[in-house]
Order: structure tokens, then C-alpha cells, then sequence
């Protein structure tokens, strides 16, 4: 998906390296995972990852992780809606990244925001994971949790 390809002998490419020497974070980014959720400090982080991903020729995998412990239930004339904030986070992003010039991917999970932003980055063996400064404490965020537990790097951007 990608970083697929070949390099100039014919050998495919996984990354920036030949298959089987991947290595994060060496010879520039070429996947760069981006939490967002529609939040002022998530739009920054995405577009801190897309000027990042423009100028290293790299791609975002932007995530939306909804958190297990939070069902939003709104009621309108007495039944119970639940919003697709997924789908609606997707076409904010359709619009915000138009025009951009870096290829991207939405995707859309439920649970533990560090973790799950953490698995995914490292399923997809992304460089780095860029996610905006928390509007709560520091002590319960998704950056904190995603600083103290990471294996690369984390951006975040204010």
C-alpha cells in the first residue's frame, strides 16, 4: 500500500529500504500515522503531518479512534441517534487535505487511543506518530499515553 515499489535494480521496496532492512525513522519518513478527531489541536497536527509528509514525499495514515468507554446517544423526539462521527470526520478530511499533494488514508477504529494509534503505527511500520496537545489534563491524554509507551517517534503539536 505504501512505500510499495522497486528501486532502481528491481528490488522491491518496503519503506525507503530494500525488504528486510527496514529501519524507522532513517532516510526521511515515508509514513507518518496522524490521530485525529476534529479537534483544533488534532487540525494542526494534521496539517503540521501533511507539510512534514509533502516535504519528505511521504504519506499520512490519519486514524480516528473512538474511545469504548464514551457511546454519545442524542435524542431527538424520544428515540435515541447515534451520530457517524467516522464518516463525518472523512468528509472534513476530503476537504481539508484537497489540494495538499500527499497521498493519504482515513481509517476509523474503537478503543484505547494510545494504544490503538501505537498498534497501528506499527502494523503499517510507520516512521512517526503526530498527534495535537491535549485539551485535559497531561496526566490522562493520548500524548502523554502515547510518549510513555511508543517504540518511535511522536510529534505533538500544540
Amino acid at each position: 500500500m505504501f512505500g510499495s515499489g522497486t528501486d532502481p535494480q528491481g528490488e522491491p521496496l518496503e519503506g525507503r529500504l530494500p525488504e528486510g532492512r527496514f529501519e524507522i525513522g532513517k532516510d526521511g519518513a515515508s509514513l507518518l500515522v496522524v490521530g485525529f478527531d476534529g479537534s483544533g489541536p488534532s487540525r494542526n497536527a494534521l496539517a503540521y503531518a501533511a507539510g512534514l509528509a509533502r516535504r519528505d514525499d511521504a504519506a499520512l495514515l490519519v486514524a480516528f479512534v473512538e474511545a469504548l468507554n464514551v457511546t454519545p446517544l442524542w435524542f431527538w423526539a424520544g428515540s435515541p441517534i447515534i451520530p457517524d462521527s467516522a464518516s463525518d470526520l472523512a468528509e472534513e478530511l476530503r476537504d481539508e487535505l484537497r489540494g495538499a499533494g500527499v497521498p493519504w488514508q482515513f481509517v476509523s477504529m474503537r478503543g484505547d487511543a494510545a494504544r490503538e494509534l501505537e498498534t497501528l503505527a506499527s502494523s503499517y511500520k510507520a516512521d512517526a506518530i503526530v498527534v495535537g496537545r491535549s485539551r485535559r489534563s497531561w496526566w490522562s491524554s493520548v500524548s502523554s499515553g502515547l510518549a510513555k509507551r511508543a517504540r518511535r517517534t511522536v510529534l505533538i503539536v500544540p
